[in-house]
């Protein structure tokens, strides 16, 4: 592919995504400020996003968000169980006053990585990943992640990786689910921020889910790029699975729910998909 149709590609993307993003968090914001949600808490989420999209972008195109993605993240996980726990739940990193939701921090900068990590960093980083969100537990983000796994492994192994990530995200769900189940209440202006706003006004929702739905969707643009296709479908199937999970259970709505961790994660991941232009390296 030429690279006057690589950029006309990822310019489709990068301006659906932070439109569409945009959009999202702040009619959030917008719904958590008409519901009497304070100043300090509903503006966080906005200037998440303006921060964590110039950082992402700089850090993109520096290079400095492959090459140990995989790895990264598993030490951020890892580091989550030790950090503040609630009820025995251990899935954030404690940041003075605020708390990072450390899986929807890292996991959509691993997606978008992969395909151009070192195969033997990256696989065994993946396998521990599924581990540790079942023991958190984190059902959502296991669920999401482990449907992103799949895709990759099977571009990466083939009909063999397929099998065998399937098999072990599917030992790793089921643990969460039967052995690991999350005590936690959900917060209304983090998971139930939709239903908030279908409250409110019919109208904002349907923006709040229209917005959502195209932000996750953005990297499927991608898809002429021969060796982006991978990492884009794995990633828009994180970003769906992780935004539709609040229709199943008490689970974070990313970008239009409160949630700092989840804004500065889509943009990591996305920067990471977009800004380079090679496919999967060898090694």
């Amino acid at each position: 592919m030429s690279d006057i149709a690589f950029g006309r590609w990822r310019s489709r993307s990068m301006w659906l995504f932070t439109a569409a993003s945009l959009l999202a968090t702040g009619l959030g914001a917008v719904v958590m400020a008409r519901y009497g949600i304070d100043l300090g808490i509903y503006i966080r989420n906005p200037i998440a996003w303006l921060v964590a999209a110039a950082i992402a972008m700089l850090l993109a195109r520096s290079g400095w968000l492959t090459g140990f993605a995989a790895p990264l993240a598993l030490v951020v996980i890892a580091l989550s169980l030790i950090g503040p726990g609630q009820e025995g739940v251990h899935r954030w990193l404690g940041a003075g006053p605020i708390q990072l939701n450390a899986a929807a921090l890292v996991l959509p900068l691993a997606i978008a990585a992969f395909m151009r990590e070192r195969w033997w960093l990256a696989l065994p980083s993946f396998a521990l990943i599924l581990g540790l969100l079942a023991w958190q537990p984190d059902i959502s983000q296991l669920a999401g992640f482990a449907l992103a796994a799949v895709i990759l492994c099977t571009a990466r192994l083939g009909l063999p990786g397929a099998i065998g990530t399937l098999i072990l995200a599917a030992a790793a769900i089921t643990a969460c689910v039967l052995f690991r189940p999350d005590p936690l209440e959900p917060v209304a202006h983090v998971e139930g921020i939709v239903f908030m706003a279908f409250t409110e006004t019919p109208l904002i929702a349907t923006g709040m889910v229209v917005s959502l739905a195209l932000a996750a969707l953005s990297p499927l643009l991608l898809w002429p790029i021969p060796a982006a296709r991978p990492a884009a479908l794995a990633l828009t199937l994180y970003f769906g699975a992780t935004s539709l999970a609040f229709l199943f259970g008490a689970y974070p709505v990313p970008l239009a729910g409160y949630g700092l961790s989840f804004v500065a994660g889509w943009w990591l991941g996305f920067a990471a998909l977009v800004i380079p232009k090679t496919g999967a390296r060898q090694g």
